[in-house]
């Protein structure tokens, strides 16, 4: 009897792990995901000082499997790059392979990397 208990409390464990979160939709802030412009584009004006929202797109390449917290992109010109939401809303950790759109702005750290912080992504 205890071994079916086990069982079956194990089965509930193993359900509540499962990331339920759709491949494809909007996540996080709505926004008009047109415009998009390349990552590294959006790049070069932030380093030339214009510090401002970009939408930029990319296909997913991989993603957080623990809390939905980032993802990595690949731009049409070969660049990756990562993006961030500081934990903000989940993102799915199945979309790889699917192409992606995110709005945010960029960040400096104190160590002065650059990072995207994204506010929203559409996936297709």
């Amino acid at each position: 009897m205890k071994l079916k208990l086990f069982a079956i409390a194990f089965l509930f464990i193993l359900a509540a792990c499962k990331d339920n979160t759709p491949a494809s939709g909007a996540f996080g802030a709505k926004f008009d995901n047109n415009n998009a412009i390349a990552f590294s584009d959006a790049l070069a004006n932030y380093n030339a000082g214009k510090d401002t929202t970009y939408n930029i797109s990319g296909t997913i390449e991989n993603s957080c499997q623990h809390k939905g917290c980032w993802l990595t992109f690949k731009a049409a010109d070969g660049s990756e790059f990562y993006i961030n939401n500081d934990e903000k809303f989940v993102m799915p950790s199945n979309a790889k392979g699917h192409k992606a759109t995110a709005n945010g702005h960029f960040v400096k750290d104190d160590k002065g990397e650059v990072s995207f912080l994204t506010t929203g992504v559409v996936i297709e």
